[in-house]
């Protein structure tokens, strides 16, 4: 008989579940292909529009920066093309809402590894098709798809990223039990800062009055901002990580003991 206590065992079992739980997500309903192609057309119409005013924009206004204007149309169109990546958002809050979290919790899976595989397995497929016809639409731009940072370091300040992320969007969720079930003004706070403050729309470096020198120390530009100085830059890039390895340990620890203080509340609403 199988020892499913076995630490491996359990391990090998949690990924199968990731897999299988992303797999069933990633199914796209036929009646949402519209909505699907329309969000893909806004995308290229952001897209264009940064590239255009980038081109446009004086480099004397580039001199302080980090950037010249082909790294600056690197760096959109990558934040463009994995832009879900870099603002994940789950459904965990819309759950704790409406009190249908207490059927989540008795699945075999932790709630984290849910939402997560969930959200994961819902916005790749979107994101494969995004990503291939902003990078399709950049090179005909004549818009360098390579940065001049290191694809490894890239990817391991993208897993940050987004594991920074899904904390934030946790924390987000566990806001709207303390706010007895504000989820409107949640989403309405996050989807009103999350793009700005992480760097994702325009770097930190661009920003007016020295705006971005304060926000590059919060978490969301570990999301953002983060991988994509990464990719676009040639150094720097260990302080990044690190910090974003910092705030992956401070926003677990966080979230472990806000959920304990809120568990009780969290029955309250059906959990």
């Amino acid at each position: 008989m199988l020892n499913y206590a076995h630490p491996g065992l359990r391990a090998r079992r949690a990924l199968r579940g990731f897999a299988a739980t992303m797999r069933i997500s990633a199914v796209i309903h036929p009646a949402d292909v519209p909505y699907v192609a329309v969000n893909v057309v806004f995308q290229l119409l952001q897209f264009g529009v940064l590239i255009t005013i980038w081109r446009n924009l004086p480099q004397d206004q580039l001199g302080n920066t980090a950037f010249d204007v082909p790294a600056l149309l690197t760096y959109t169109t990558v934040a463009t093309a994995i832009g879900p990546l870099l603002n994940p958002q789950t459904s965990l809050s819309e759950h704790i809402a409406n009190g249908t979290i207490t059927v989540r919790m008795l699945w075999p899976m932790g709630i984290a590894s849910q939402f997560a595989s969930e959200m994961l397995g819902r916005i790749l497929p979107v994101m494969l098709v995004t990503s291939g016809v902003v990078c399709g639409t950049a090179l005909l731009l004549d818009v360098s798809l390579v940065g001049a940072g290191s694809l490894g370091l890239f990817a391991v300040s993208l897993l940050l990223g987004v594991a920074v992320g899904l904390m934030v969007d946790f924390c987000f969720a566990l806001l709207t039990v303390r706010l007895a079930n504000g989820i409107w003004f949640v989403i309405t706070i996050r989807m009103a800062c999350t793009t700005i403050v992480s760097g994702a729309l325009i770097p930190f470096s661009l920003m007016p009055w020295h705006i971005g020198d304060v926000l590059q120390f919060l978490p969301f530009a570990a999301m953002a901002s983060g991988p994509l100085l990464v990719y676009t830059q040639e150094t720097g890039a260990l302080g990044v990580i690190a910090s974003q390895a910092a705030w992956a340990l401070a926003l677990g620890l966080g979230l472990m003991w806000w959920s304990k203080r809120l568990r009780d509340k969290v029955v309250g609403f059906g959990g």
